[in-house]
Order: C-alpha cells, then structure tokens, then sequence
C-alpha cells in the first residue's frame, strides 16, 4: 500500500486489461486502453481552469442563497447541457435567508485615527449608514455571563472575543506530503462504536443566536468577533441563515492584529472609538436553496448508482476557488472527459454540486434522505433549524429508499486545489485492494495511498451516515488550511492547474471504473445503534475562544 504495482499485458480479446496486485490478492480489472483516451482528453484537451475561471473571476462568492448561487447553479447547468450530459436539473431544499454584503468600512476615530480591516458577518445585517460609538471589550463564553454586561452596553461596540497573541508560523505555509506523511495515515484505529458528536458545535451557534439577541435588547450598536486567523486574513461565517434566526444587531469580524490592539488600548485605559458602515442585502424571495444534477445515463431502463460530488457554495469574503471551487471544476472536469469519449456505462455516472455545505452539508443531506435513506430527527427544535448535520449520526434506526440497493459509489473532492494521493477507505477492507488497482496506473503521478482510516468535514459523510460507500480522496495540503479556507485571498491565483488537472484525470478513472465493474462496490454492514455507548465523561466540557473559532 502506498507504493507503485507493477502492471502486466492484457488478456488477449478482453474488453478490460488488468493489473495484478501483490500476492494473494484479488485481480481487479482496469481498463487501460481507456486510462489513455481519459489522460489525453485531461491533459492535451483540459478545460478545468477555464471552468474555474469562469466560476470564481466572473461568478465570485458562492454563499448559499446568494444571487451568486443562483447564478453558478444556472451557469453549471448549461455548462452540462453543452457538454452532452443528461437530465441536467436543479433540486430545491427548504434553507432560509440569501444574504450579501456590498460595503465594509471600519475604522478607530480615537484615540488615533486608523484604518481598521473588518468584515461583515455572514447573515448579520448592515449598519444603516455610519455608526460610531465607545467600544467595550465583553468576553461572552457561556450564558452565566449575560448577567455581568447587564446595563453597560447601551450604545457600546462590543468587542465579544478573547484576544489571541499571535504566534510565529512554525511550519511551511505551502505543504505537499511526504511519503513518510502517507504513511503514517495508513495507521488504523478500530472504530469504538461511538458515534461523533457535533452536538457542541451546535450548542456554539445556539449561544451566539442567545448573545446577539442580548446585545440587541441591552441597545448595544454592534457586535465585534476577532478572527480566527492570524496575518490580516478574515473569516466572517455564521450559521443562522434562517427566517427568523437571523440577528437584528450588526456584526464584523476583525483582523486580529487590529483586534488585539483595540483591547490592549482599552486594556490600558484608552478610551478607544469605532466607527463602522457596512451594506448587506438579504433576498427573501426564495427560501430554497439548490443542487446541480446531471449524469451519464447507465444501460437499461433502471441502472445502479456511480455519484461523484463536491460542494458548489462558498463563503463570502473570497472568490472560493479552493474551496470549494477547486473540487466543482474537477466534478465538472470529469464530466465533461467522459462525455467527450462517448461511454456508455452499465451503471449511471450522477454529477452533483451540492449546495449548503458550508452551514452543515445540506444539499447532500437532502439528496441521501430524499433519494436513498432516511433517519429521524431530533425532538431538539433548536438543534432541528440547525440542520441534521449536527444529530443525523446519533438517530436510529437507518430507513432504506429504493435507490439505496441500486447505489455503488460516491466519490467527493474537497480539500484544495492540491493532487490527489490516495483515498480514505471509511473502514470498509474489502475496497483496499479494489482501490490500489485503479491508483496503480497513476503512482508516477503520485497518486497510490489507499488507507482504511476516515475523515470527515464534507459531503462524503452524508452518505456514510445512510451506510452507503461514500469516499473523500486525499489530497497534498499546499496552502488550503495554512491560509486559503475561508479567507479572502481565495481566489483563482492561489490555484495549481497541474494538480487539477491530475484530479480530473483520477476522477474520471474512478468513475468509469466503478461504473464499468461486474458488481457494485462492497459496502459494510448497515449501521446499527452502537451496544457500548458513549462515555461523555471523557469529553471536555470547556471549551476555549480559539477552539470555537476553529471549529468554524
């Protein structure tokens, strides 16, 4: 695992060519007559920059309800229609409030004059024109810590945040994995039988929608976050997008650099004055959101599943290219390979961009429980307008759909714009060898590691949660986590052509080949409520500023 398969001759007359693994393990057919027609139409005839392009210089910000969605949704429809797929649709889901922002203008009047760099926060609204007013610096970790602000903030800027010194980078900020790196993923844990709680993070979101409104009726003008990242770059997300929910006091989140010297002057008896403008716009016209759908019709009149998927929205201070612009433009990529070779595959390849991945994988959610599983919700109605991110693990039992039984794959990318170098095998041993063969013809690419371990954070995870075989592939870093995601210098500049390329090249392979195999892939068994429980004593309860931050 993790280094190059030698490949041998073709059986003479077989459709598939093949490679053989080490020994004593399965053969797996790869078809290597179509490995080059896919490699030359990927690299000599490459559209996927161009897609790129197009979607993130002239489309930009991707928030989930934004004309911005909107517009990809229909631009990457008609991209499919162009490229030959079929049935290429959208498909709507309940969501909430489109939001954008057109201005952002924060500076410190006294007791200097300075240009500060802040942002809005995603779904707050906008200031009405220019405010100014006395900043206060008002940690809010917990509810208890309401009743210490009680009668002080009427007409205040609220700095809500810890500050956080900064520290010096203490690795490279552009990274690819070492075979050694690799390697050490291969490391595999057998799973315990808990499930993941994301209940924290729920219960995060759940005391910010608590804190806004308290600010709000104690009349203070607005409310300041201190970003989670160092070197003036800026996330600004929040999760409370729905009707209803959404806040009534403005809201930025500040460089942290110029955060933390606003609080040190405060600290040091300065009284210190903000004045911040900010325009934002919601669109209520629409409470839906939207998936983009096209695939590669399968033979007869009922054909199993191949998906593959990333998550076509993005926040709302970059461009998205990374993330995740990057994975929809090879998604597309892929698409647009096959159909230009004219398969025609035993199994339908469905294309999906999903919608909503950044507030807790709702378009994906909606797929799996509309099309092929379901579980029950949460009797928390506070945790329910959330999303089912946050409790669809815990619900049992696991309800079938007819499309479950006819469902082999999905396959996602959304890690940057780095190459692929191996795959998450989600615990599931009968696919490693499976999975090898299909790298073996790409290991000059560096593309060989097959590990049993899993990950999480993206769309993949729908599918898991349904007991469905559902993969991420694993990528080398770059620059995604270092200073990319979520920030405002993603964008197309940041992007590798050549690692894109690869990605579409790999994609590709993996869908023809799953599509192409006389079975469907192995799954695992469907999952059952763990008998072992879960040993919440183990957990920490208090949590830290920075680790709010982070788990954004």
């Amino acid at each position: 695992m993790g280094s190059s398969k030698p490949l041998v001759g073709a059986f003479a007359g077989a459709l598939f060519s093949c490679t053989i693994l080490s020994a004593g393990a399965a053969e797996e057919p790869v078809n290597l007559d179509m490995i080059n027609r896919i490699m030359d139409q990927g690299s000599n005839h490459s559209e996927v920059m161009e897609t790129l392009r197009q979607m993130t210089d002239e489309i930009g910000p991707r928030l989930t309800g934004s004309p911005g969605m909107r517009a990809a949704n229909d631009w990457a429809l008609e991209k499919f229609r162009g490229w030959g797929l079929t049935n290429p649709h959208l498909e709507g889901f309940d969501f909430g409030r489109g939001w954008s922002f057109e201005k952002s203008v924060v500076r410190m009047t006294t007791p200097r004059l300075r240009q500060l760099y802040a942002l809005p926060v995603a779904w707050m609204p906008g200031t009405g024109g220019v405010i100014s007013g006395p900043a206060i610096h008002a940690v809010i970790k917990k509810k208890e810590d309401f009743e210490k602000y009680e009668g002080k903030l009427e007409g205040k800027i609220v700095l809500i945040s810890k500050p956080r010194g900064v520290k010096e980078p203490s690795n490279k900020v552009f990274r690819r994995l070492t075979e050694d790196d690799l390697a050490k993923k291969t490391d595999y844990q057998i799973p315990d039988g808990k499930p993941v709680n994301y209940e924290r993070f729920a219960d995060i979101v759940l005391l910010r929608k608590k804190m806004y409104t308290f600010l709000a009726e104690e009349g203070a003008l607005a409310v300041v976050r201190i970003s989670p990242r160092d070197a003036h770059l800026i996330e600004a997300s929040d999760y409370l997008h729905r009707i209803g929910d959404t806040p009534t006091i403005p809201g930025v989140v500040m460089a942290s650099e110029d955060y933390g010297r606003v609080v040190r002057l405060l600290k040091n008896d300065h009284e210190v004055t903000l004045e911040l403008e900010t325009e934002v716009t919601y669109y209520d016209d629409d409470p839906q959101a939207y998936n983009t759908i096209a695939e590669i019709p399968g033979r007869g009149r009922n054909p199993e599943i191949v998906m593959a998927g990333a998550h076509f929205d993005s926040w709302i201070v970059g461009d998205g290219a990374v993330d995740n612009g990057a994975g929809s433009a090879v998604v597309m990529e892929a698409a647009r390979i096959l159909t230009a070779l004219n398969i025609r595959p035993r199994r339908t390849i469905r294309f999906a961009l999903w919608s909503g991945e950044e507030q807790a994988l709702f378009g994906s959610i909606d797929y799996v429980t509309r099309h092929l599983a379901t579980r029950p919700e949460t009797d928390d109605e506070d945790k329910k307008r959330l999303g089912k991110f946050f409790t669809m693990a815990d619900q049992w039992p696991i309800t079938t759909k007819p499309g479950h039984a006819k469902f082999s794959a999905y396959f996602n990318l959304d890690n940057g714009s780095g190459k692929i170098r191996g795959i998450f095998g989600e615990g599931n041993l009968a696919l490693q060898p499976i999975f090898e063969s299909w790298f073996a013809p790409f290991n000059d690419m560096g593309a060989a590691t097959v590990i049993l371990g899993r990950t999480g954070g993206t769309d993949h995870l729908s599918f898991q949660w349904a007991g469905l075989p559902a993969f991420q592939f694993i990528q080398d870093p770059l620059d995604y986590g270092s200073r990319l995601h979520h920030t405002q210098i993603d964008t197309l500049d940041h992007v590798q052509a050549e690692d894109l390329r690869q990605a579409s090249i790999i994609m590709a392979s993996f869908l023809y080949h799953a599509a192409m195999r006389d079975d469907k892939l192995p799954r695992k068994p469907l999952p059952m409520r763990p008998t072992n429980g879960r040993d919440d004593e183990d957990e920490d309860e208090d949590e830290s500023e920075d680790e709010q931050d982070s788990s954004e």
